[in-house]
């Protein structure tokens, strides 16, 4: 009711309707600003009766003239989803479905830039659950909305056909799950399941289906039968459909395995491909109650006899995290340990290269467990909220979440947590190893799109370095280094010194050039982008010492080959010697300068003071012919050697491929230029040292020396 106005009522149900009478009439207008159906929350503003906070299926509204209008909020990561998959593009997608919002499908990357809403495409209406891509005909995805309604859309056309399967004469009405699976086969590409109360196959992409199994629920009709049961379980959206199958899954080793799991309890087994089936919860310990709900069935890629289970007992008030296997195809069952899990359980997945490293989802968060299901451990990267699947990319070893309110997550190369063996706990420091980084070379793009929003990044381009610490790093030097083939460290990294497992990103490039001095800030500041190849990581802490291997790959997509590479490389280097010797030039031109100054003021002769101050001088001139005189860090108002090659420097650097004609010519121009400055200032030091050197000596002064490269390289080190 507004809170001026007893006579306005707001009424929230399917549609968003007012009232200007007091309730007696209402004025419908669902849609008007384009508003989500399905309305949940209002809040008036106390103050501004025309200021309204709506929530919706479809997320938050506000209005600022009484409903009249409204704008959504884009910025909230909200999304519930219900299952998840991914495809093998490159960048791979991400496809899933959402309550009351539909299908879509996003790429987990974008060159160059963030994933906003704008990469989010729409595949599906009505709610969505399941979304598959299929492997042999990828323009063809398959999706659902409530009750079975699966649709087979065409990517390339969107043409859409539906798909769902018909019950055939003389056959009971199909019951389909509110969340009903759509399942490719992990052993077999041209199969493509689906559950009612029967299993379904299709080879020919949904277009006909073949019934595999009889009735695999209880069939309990008093939950299902509205006249059986007084009307009690009849529902409009199917949400309330019961004895369904639920999940399906068959084993990546054996396409003839399949497994079944329904909404009452059943949880059925074929090992001869639909012939014949087994209900395995006979089998299945006491301590779970008869009747639970079976959330996953989960087929091992290492053991065709074992699978996971996990079984959901919520509506009837039990929050326990039931969660089973076995391996001998449902003979005998062993209940994983999940005394610190919070949650009832909604998923199980095996990893695809550790058989012991296993993520379970439950309605309170993430759970990893390292050693089979004796122990699991809160994953804190993710909040708690329900995680309603998971899925791992087989090619980028990546974790993808999906959660129910949160949105979808992606943990980004799981290979050191395959790594992570329950005895390395007890290690004071372990390397990890990392999945091969593909060397990308993206440019960002200029936006400024405001905070009304949501932006997720792009998976870092960096090479990430892992590595394991028991404790906290507190006291003491500690350094991450990168070592090419022949030894010689190339980079160092900042490290982190938590404990637990750290991630550290490594942008692939050298350390910087050593620059000379000058008052300009720039000229320099990153080192030139590796080549391809293997390259060592070391890190120290203190006298502990650990390494491992780095795989760096060319990007075959980037249409660049490896000599172009090796060419940009070369002239890099080049040029990066190059800077680094005039920043040797300038120092000794500097420190040269500076020391003949002193020792013009601490003698008493002024004649002679004069003759070392005019030496002084010759060389503060070279020094400006070498570097800008006037600081600044956009425009150099008189640029330089110095200036110039690091403008020639980052020109090269930003481009991959090999240099142009012109940048072979400037190289060779301007290196000849740092070796005429170097021998010029030993020119002038073999010329003019010896003599003044006698000179201060009669004077207690101490001799001037030329600065040497291995002073000069002590000095400046990393």
């Amino acid at each position: 009711v507004d809170p001026y106005d007893p006579d306005r009522v707001y009424r929230l149900t399917f549609q968003f309707a007012t009232s200007e009478d007091g309730g007696k009439t209402f004025n419908a207008f669902s849609y008007g600003g384009a508003l989500h159906p399905d309305h949940h929350a209002l809040w008036i503003d106390p103050t501004n009766p025309q200021h309204l906070l709506l929530g919706t299926d479809g997320g938050v509204y506000e209005s600022f003239d009484r409903g009249r209008s409204w704008r959504m909020f884009r910025s909230l990561p909200l999304a519930q989803f219900y299952r998840i998959s991914y495809d093998l593009d490159d960048p791979y997608n991400i496809m899933g479905g959402l309550q009351d919002n539909g299908s879509w499908i996003v790429p987990h990357r974008v060159r160059g830039g963030a994933i906003g809403n704008c990469e989010w495409k729409s595949t599906g209406w009505g709610d969505g659950f399941a979304v598959v891509r299929d492997r042999n005909r990828p323009e063809f995805i398959y999706f659902e909305s409530q009750g079975g309604d699966a649709v087979r859309r065409n990517l390339r056309t969107n043409e859409t056909r539906s798909i769902q399967p018909r019950a055939e004469v003389g056959m009971p009405k199909l019951r389909f799950n509110w969340n009903t699976p759509i399942v490719l086969s992990n052993a077999n590409p041209r199969y493509l399941y689906i559950g009612a109360q029967y299993l379904y196959r299709s080879t020919d992409h949904g277009a006909t289906w073949q019934r595999l199994s009889p009735d695999l629920t209880t069939n309990d009709s008093t939950k299902y039968d509205p006249q059986e049961s007084g009307g009690v379980t009849r529902d409009n959206t199917s949400a309330e459909n019961h004895c369904t199958i639920y999940t399906i899954a068959d084993s990546p080793l054996d396409e003839r395995l399949i497994w079944v799991g329904t909404d009452d309890g059943n949880l059925q087994r074929t090992t001869d491909g639909g012939k014949t089936w087994t209900n395995c919860v006979q089998w299945l310990p006491r301590s779970l109650p008869r009747g639970t709900w079976v959330s996953c069935v989960e087929p091992s890629t290492h053991d065709r006899q074992t699978c996971f289970v996990t079984f959901d007992n919520h509506t009837r008030g039990d929050m326990t995290p039931y969660v089973y296997r076995t391996t001998d195809l449902g003979k005998t069952w062993t209940r994983l340990r999940t005394d610190s899990v919070r949650g009832f359980a909604h998923v199980i997945r095996q990893d695809l290269v550790n058989p012991n490293l296993l993520f379970l989802g439950t309605e309170l968060g993430l759970y990893v467990s390292l050693d089979g299901g004796n122990s699991f451990a809160r994953y804190k990267g993710i909040p708690a909220t329900p995680v309603r699947d998971i899925q791992i990319h087989p090619r980028e070893h990546d974790l993808i979440v999906a959660t129910h309110g949160r949105g979808v997550y992606v943990v980004d190369d799981i290979t050191p947590l395959r790594a992570m063996r329950p005895e390395l706990l007890d290690s004071p420091m372990v390397v990890l190893p990392s999945r091969p980084t593909v060397q990308r070379f993206e440019s960002g793009f200029q936006e400024f799109s405001g905070s009304d929003e949501f932006v997720a990044p792009s998976p870092s381009t960096d090479a990430l370095v892992a590595y394991y610490l028991r404790g906290r790093h507190l006291i003491g030097s500690m350094q991450v280094e990168i070592l090419d083939s022949s030894g010689a460290v190339i980079a160092t990294i900042p490290p982190g010194k938590r404990k637990g497992i750290n991630r550290i990103g490594w942008g692939m490039r050298m350390n910087p050039p050593r620059v000379a001095r000058s008052p300009n800030p720039g000229g320099g500041a990153f080192g030139p982008t590796v080549l391809p190849g293997v390259y060592t990581v070391r890190v120290v802490e203190g006298n502990r010492v650990a390494t491992s291997r780095l795989v760096i790959l060319h990007d075959t997509s980037a249409g660049l080959s490896l000599a172009e590479r090796r060419a940009n490389f070369s002239a890099l280097m080049r040029l990066y010697r190059g800077i680094e010797e005039l920043a040797f030039v300038v120092e000794q031109i500097l420190v040269l300068r500076d020391t003949l100054s002193q020792r013009a003021r601490a003698v008493g002769d002024s004649a002679l003071a004069g003759k070392i101050m005019q030496l002084a001088g010759t060389l503060d001139s070279a020094y400006y012919t070498l570097v800008a005189r006037k600081a600044s860090l956009f425009a150099d108002t008189e640029p330089q050697l110095r200036e110039k090659l690091a403008d020639l420097y980052s020109a090269i650097a930003n481009y991959p491929g090999s240099p142009t004609d012109e940048q072979e010519r400037l190289i060779g121009q301007y290196l000849s230029q740092i070796e005429g400055a170097g021998r010029w200032v030993e020119s002038v030091a073999g010329s003019t040292l010896a003599d003044l050197n006698r000179q201060l000596a009669r004077y207690g002064q101490q001799p001037v020396a030329l600065l040497t490269k291995d002073e000069f390289l002590k000095q400046s080190a990393y």
